[in-house]
């Protein structure tokens, strides 16, 4: 298939990735970390493609967001095809957003927003686009079942996929691995660098000094999208917390912190601990698509402590009432008014926090959860309301259970 005459031509991207996957065939998943412009999405596209052409196998390409991906990976994926002289006719299928090769292979496209879309079957090659976008849970019941998987990402900030990556597996590619990027483009990146440092050319360990650096914003953008490295997110809300492998035998169970969710967000489940004047953060229950009879079920399966209180946020009172009716008699509603999130966030910042590490979700969240900023790039003093699913029930306990007023015990 000689893609190099047509639009579609292999850049050093694809290569560095196709000759990653040959030259360790015993790994049955890849991680490609890309910045800005590296074409990681379309060279992974271009392999997936080559290898449906040689044989017949089953491939999905799983995103967040099913709408999104249309826009993006589909679309390149169509494109590629139609350049290769590949799709004709009606072979692909887009209400059901899938092509059916003449040889026997098949591709679908799925985003992990739709409930439980395609988890149950198995398919040889998996690919997660924007894997950092998607939670651990669902990511891991995909990659179960695919004999090989690849995940791209952006370098944001730290995410589950590092848990996948040892020394055969991981590539990290930038914009210099794409020979056909625009001048414009490359020229946009390059600004990165120019705005955000005094000295440009220094070593990257002296780089990033920070004597060196003119503007922390573009010095971040820079070593994201420039240089494909992990980033950090400015205006995180918690800078305290930690991780501990376990809970401590003496800690004190303060309460169990419980946010509803269903279709687009996740049913989380926390329990909060007081130890040593820290608290600590044990998640428990993180899963979308959650009837509240399923998460009753599941709750008993915890062995919960039937004695201390599960506070849950008020805004469901049917929900409060349904586990009630389930046996939990402990469940109570959130603390709420005028500036509880705000509260909430004081109050667990006045403690030093520890997560366990079991607790991935609740992880990211606190690397993720960022103070909201005004169209100036200004912080507005309010979080954004994202990353918040284990967070919001962390506040619901601290307010209820770390004040005086409120405080409320089962006995």
């Amino acid at each position: 298939m000689e893609a190099v005459k047509n639009k579609y031509k292999y850049t050093k991207a694809y290569y560095k990735i196709r000759d990653l996957i040959i030259d360790n065939p015993n790994e049955d998943v890849f991680v490609i970390c890309g910045g800005q412009g590296a074409s990681k999405t379309v060279s992974i596209i271009q392999l997936i493609i080559q290898s449906l052409h040689t044989s017949p196998k089953e491939a999905t390409v799983l995103s967040s967001e099913l709408s999104k991906m249309k826009r993006t990976v589909m679309r390149d994926y169509t494109k590629i095809c139609q350049d290769w002289g590949i799709m004709t006719g009606d072979s692909f299928n887009k209400s059901e957003s899938k092509h059916e090769w003449t040889n026997g292979s098949y591709i679908d496209f799925l985003g992990a927003d739709v409930n439980d879309v395609g988890k149950g079957f198995r398919r040889d090659i998996l690919y997660i686009n924007e894997a950092d976008k998607l939670d651990i849970d669902a990511a891991t019941q995909f990659i179960s079942r695919a004999n090989l998987t690849i995940i791209d990402y952006n370098p944001d900030n730290h995410f589950w996929g590092d848990d996948y990556i040892n020394e055969n597996n991981f590539l990290r590619l930038t914009f210099e691995d794409n020979e056909f990027l625009s001048e414009s483009e490359v020229k946009s990146i390059l600004n990165y660098k120019e705005r955000g440092f005094i000295k440009k050319d220094l070593p990257i360990e002296q780089l990033f000094e920070s004597n060196n650096i003119m503007n922390k914003y573009w010095a971040n953008k820079w070593r994201v999208y420039g240089l494909g490295l992990v980033g950090s997110l400015s205006g995180t809300v918690f800078n305290n917390w930690s991780k501990i492998d376990n809970v401590p035998p003496d800690a004190e169970l303060l309460a169990y912190g419980l946010d509803w969710g269903y279709s687009q967000d996740p049913t989380c489940l926390i329990a909060m601990y007081k130890w040593n004047g820290k608290l600590i953060i044990d998640e428990l229950i993180y899963r979308k698509g959650l009837i509240n009879s399923e998460l009753a079920n599941i709750m008993r399966t915890l062995n919960l402590n039937m004695r201390v209180n599960i506070v849950a946020d008020s805004a469901e009172p049917k929900s409060i009432a349904d586990l009630k009716m389930y046996g939990f008699y402990n469940v109570i509603p959130a603390v709420k008014g005028a500036d509880s999130v705000r509260n909430g966030i004081n109050k667990l910042q006045e403690h030093d926090i520890l997560i366990t590490s079991r607790s991935t979700n609740t992880i990211n969240e606190f690397q993720n959860y960022t103070w909201a900023k005004d169209r100036n790039g200004k912080e507005t003093g309010e979080p954004i309301d994202a990353f918040n699913h284990a967070i919001d029930p962390a506040r619901y306990v601290a307010l209820t259970k770390l004040s005086y007023q409120g405080y409320t015990e089962v006995y």
